[in-house]
């Protein structure tokens, strides 16, 4: 058997060591999505978000994330997220990170009120989601937005937390369900109804006449 040289050796530790943490860490962002709090029961993402609780295991509450200010399209957006009486790709397994990953983009640790000034400044008030990613508020005379979305409603719960409803989906979201939609369909072409349901397959056509 071939023996690695001493510094061959000592890299390719190096690299598996790195690999290893890199889909430790990957694991860690991608699959912890905190608990529902009965402020967001009534979230237009409120049944995508029981669906990945339903399917997320080996968490415990410490191990949950922090939330302070909650975003969320509105419901019409998020219903036409995918055709009406189809499969929806987000309740398949295949598409369960995928899911998760939406969620938590819609999630901020810090706490943003509607009324912070930060917001009137020209560059406005820009602070990252759980993923890591830049999420802009605004405040002008049209109103708040985030990343240029406009704010349909604002709300600061009893708890403190923040409630931001959106007119559109942000950092694409509506482009990737879509897509998945259309590679689940070639997946798995069953006919789907309301809730991702089955629908009844069509009665028989009629014997022929005589």
């Amino acid at each position: 058997m071939t023996q690695l040289k001493t510094g061959a050796a000592v890299w390719l530790r190096v690299v598996v060591a790195a690999a290893f943490v890199a889909s430790a860490m990957s694991q860690t962002v991608d699959l912890v999505v905190p608990s529902i709090p009965a402020n967001q029961e009534d979230s237009p993402l409120a049944n995508l978000w029981n669906q990945a609780l339903r399917k997320q295991t080996g968490v415990v509450r410490s191990d949950e994330p922090t939330v302070k200010t909650y975003l969320a399209p509105n419901y019409v957006e998020v219903i036409n997220w995918v055709p009406q009486d189809s499969a929806h790709p987000l309740y398949v397994a295949d598409y369960q990170p995928l899911l998760r990953e939406i969620l938590r983009d819609y999630m901020v640790a810090a706490e943003v009120l509607p009324d912070d000034q930060r917001m009137t400044q020209p560059n406005g008030l820009t602070v990252t989601n759980l993923n890591g990613k830049k999420v802009t508020f605004k405040n002008t005379a049209t109103g708040i937005t985030v990343n240029n979305i406009p704010v349909e409603e604002s709300k600061v719960n009893a708890d403190g937390t923040v409630n931001y409803v959106l007119a559109e989906s942000l950092f694409g979201h509506r482009e990737r369900v879509n897509t998945a939609w259309e590679e689940n369909n070639k997946k798995n072409p069953t006919r789907f109804g309301p809730l991702g349901r089955p629908l009844n397959p069509a009665p028989p056509p009629p014997p022929p006449t005589a």
